[in-house]
């Protein structure tokens, strides 16, 4: 039964023939190899490549099968995939379960858009400290810091850094680690954390606690200047004032 030009049309959009190459070089796979494990000829295989000819659902099966991909694989629409997420400064303002608030520095998420990220940025303020009042910690992936005021200290293992306004670093944050502002007035900074091997459901802002959560609940906060101050809260006796993050 022929299929309309209509429908032809909308089936183009899905980009079937494009994927099926795309899995088939990366595969290092020719057509005729392809066709022995998929009972398919060459001949049809290459139509499908080439957009000349639709298949079926029973034939992109099997040839899923061959490459371990489901069928929504093919049935992903590339241009609908495109993401463009504008986070208006007064829905930040108003949404405070979008601040993070930790032992000595505050994260302001600055992406408040849904759907898969592949990083996160926020807007991070650190206070000043006594050296020996930071709370180390780790957690998997990368961290990316770009400081705008301020002078920070950061401690990764035992190495110390110090970064002032303009200076950035990029680490993995598998590596224990810790900041405070050494300088008069708190550091405010730009910090990217990026989760590689997480998947989906853990790159959600519901587990953002457990990537810089301590064993404490938040402490009491005062504004300061629109974002959040830490207050210091006092570790209970007997505690070990080092720590790790959940999940690390």
């Amino acid at each position: 039964m022929p299929i309309p030009d209509s429908l032809r049309a909308e089936l183009a959009q899905y980009l079937i023939g494009q994927k099926l190459r795309a899995l088939r070089l990366r595969r290092s796979m020719g057509l005729t190899q392809l066709g022995q494990r998929t009972g398919l000829s060459p001949a049809l295989l290459s139509k499908i490549e080439n957009g000349k000819l639709v298949p079926t659902i029973p034939t992109l099966l099997r040839i899923a099968t061959v490459f371990d991909v489901t069928l929504d694989h093919f049935f992903q629409n590339e241009h609908r995939r495109r993401i463009i997420s504008i986070t208006r400064r007064q829905d930040r303002d108003q949404a405070p379960e979008h601040r993070l608030h930790e032992d000595g520095y505050s994260l302001v998420r600055l992406d408040l858009g849904s759907g898969e990220r592949k990083f996160q940025p926020f807007l991070a303020e650190f206070c000043t400290q006594q050296p020996d009042e930071g709370r180390p910690h780790m957690h998997q992936g990368f961290e990316f810091i770009h400081v705008l005021t301020g002078t920070l200290e950061l401690m990764i293992g035992s190495d110390k850094n110090v970064l002032g306004a303009g200076d950035s670093v990029y680490f993995d944050s598998n590596l224990r680690h810790a900041y405070r502002s050494v300088g008069e007035v708190p550091c405010v900074a730009l910090m990217v954390l990026a989760y590689p091997e997480r998947n989906l459901s853990e790159r959600r802002m519901s587990n953002l606690g457990s990537v810089h959560a301590g064993r404490h609940p938040a402490p009491a906060m005062t504004p300061l200047n629109g974002s959040v101050k830490i207050m210091k809260q006092p570790v209970p006796a007997g505690e070990d004032p080092v720590s790790s993050t959940p999940g690390a």
